[in-house]
């Protein structure tokens, strides 16, 4: 029985053993071949796209799946990858199966964005140079070909928005905890170009700042729907809770802003706010913007003219709105005289935008006052021209931020803009539009010396190389803190002003006695 037995169980033994050492020699080679066999795409140092050629604006880039194989490399050394593949799929089980398939899967999204984000830089460029005004450099920068990101570009990255901040690098953006300490709300307006607001938002961009963006209610739907991806990715970021619908000099253009105000007020913990065309960028890191805004010292700091740079065709006669059917409109200028603003205030013509301190915008919202002059603004043409320098500046009225600074010595820092008064090439390397100066690579070297805090206005399809290196430089120095001047910003609020103000006169300008 003994012997019976013992023929049984031996070969049953020696089954089990060889059967417990090939379990263990295969698990072993599947690890040894998942980690051999992992695809790992990279993109070739040189571009996709040969010298000379380039993608109309709006065309879809090629993704991973467009390109041919060739353009990519698999980290392992192994000339048998695929077979290893075939290997893997065989001896895995169907959980293992689809865990693998979904890795893979995940690797090939990263490759492709990665790719297309990459796309967009101009490789044959040397930004040092540029930001020197090497000339050139300058030249050469004009003549390379430009591959630029669309609203469609933008959709599709911001489908995986965890994907999405790390490839354009919103998670390595260094913040210190002095910037931490002093959070900024911002207002961005556009009607076009969500992928030049989303270049505009990474200059800026902080985890303790609020972004309002209010895209024109007469943009077409992509332009919206691009916006909203943009913003979905983002706690900080958001679509403001109305939309106007903007004519060029309207009413409803000084509306957005107090839309986007109203909004951020709900986010009480900011300190100044800050409103912009999505077609600026920052010349100064976010760290400069809050020490200068520092110094400041709890005032406003506001763009303000009297006398003949009031434009006086805008307001001495009354403008009304007329409307159609479509929702689209015209300004027209009546021939009445129109009426005098409310509670003795002086006209003043200052900039559309702005530096606020949240007091101000709290009395811009709450204020009788504030409330009353915005229905004067009504009647007139660009009033967002007209409405901050005139809250600002109208000193017998006690309004917060708004200092002791006279009108007629005000320097604007908030945003530098060319205007084509003389049209000297020395002002506007780029080529003028509307009477504004469009920067290319030539301004650049004026631009990082100056001291206001943001520059206007770029173009995504005219401006690319000056906006690839602006944004390089800004990187840059980012990383390496630059000082600011502190007497010439702090100097900025120190002029005080003694005077007696007329009644709304027409044009006599104000009288006034300055100290220092």
């Amino acid at each position: 029985m003994f012997k019976k037995t013992r023929f049984i169980v031996g070969p049953i033994a020696l089954v089990t053993v060889l059967y417990a050492i090939n379990r263990l020699f295969v698990k072993e080679r599947i690890e040894n071949t998942m980690m051999s066999a992992w695809p790992i795409f990279t993109m070739y140092t040189n571009p996709p796209f040969h010298k000379g050629e380039s993608i109309k604006y709006g065309e879809r880039r090629q993704t991973t799946d467009d390109l041919p194989s060739t353009q990519y490399r698999f980290s392992s050394s192994s000339p048998k990858t695929s077979t290893q593949q075939v290997t893997i799929t065989k001896l895995q089980s169907p959980q293992q199966k689809l865990f693998t398939q979904s890795l893979i899967k995940s690797q090939k999204q990263v490759t492709a964005t990665e790719l297309e984000f990459n796309s967009f830089k101009t490789r044959n460029i040397n930004c040092a140079k540029l930001v020197k005004g090497d000339e050139l450099e300058i030249k050469e920068a004009r003549k390379q070909p430009r591959i630029i990101p669309s609203y469609k570009t933008l959709i599709n990255h911001t489908e995986n928005c965890d994907l999405f901040k790390q490839v354009y690098g919103y998670n390595k953006i260094l913040n210190t905890e002095e910037e931490k300490q002093f959070p900024v709300a911002f207002n961005i307006l556009l009607y076009k170009d969500v992928a030049q607001v989303e270049i505009l938002l990474r200059a800026i961009y902080r985890p303790q700042n609020y972004y309002c963006l209010h895209v024109d209610g007469f943009s077409p739907d992509h332009v919206h729907k691009a916006a909203k991806s943009l913003a979905d990715c983002f706690d900080n970021v958001f679509i403001v809770s109305q939309t106007e619908n903007i004519v060029y000099e309207s009413f409803q253009r000084l509306q957005a802003d107090l839309n986007c105000m109203a909004d951020h007020l709900a986010k009480p913990d900011w300190k100044y706010l800050i409103n912009l065309p999505s077609q600026e960028l920052p010349i100064k890191t976010n760290l400069q913007i809050v020490r200068i805004l520092t110094l400041l010292n709890n005032t406003n700091q506001v763009e303000c003219q009297r006398g003949s740079g009031m434009v006086l065709k805008r307001f001495i006669y009354k403008h009304e709105y007329i409307y159609r059917q479509n929702r689209r409109y015209k300004i027209v200028r009546t021939h009445r005289k129109y009426e005098q603003p409310p509670h003795h205030f002086v006209v003043a013509k200052g900039s559309a935008y702005g530096l606020f301190t949240q007091e101000f915008v709290k009395y811009v919202l709450t204020s009788q006052i504030a409330k009353d002059v915005l229905d004067w603004c009504r009647g007139i043409l660009s009033p967002d021209e007209y409405y901050w320098a005139m809250l600002n500046f109208n000193h017998h009225v006690p309004v917060p931020g708004s200092g002791q600074e006279a009108c007629l010595h005000v320097t604007p820092i908030s945003t530098y803009v060319s205007w084509a008064i003389t049209k000297k090439s020395t002002e506007c390397q780029g080529r003028w539009l509307r009477h504004i100066c469009v920067f290319d690579g030539g301004d650049l070297k004026k631009l990082v010396n100056r001291k206001e805090l943001f520059a206007n206005k770029f173009e995504l399809k005219y401006s690319y190389p000056a906006i690839q290196c602006l944004l390089e430089w800004l990187h840059n120095q980012t990383l390496s803190p630059q000082s600011v001047d502190v007497q010439f910003y702090k100097g900025l609020y120190l002029k005080k002003i003694i005077y007696k103000l007329d009644p709304w006169t027409g044009v006599k300008p104000m009288k006034y006695n300055e100290t220092i």
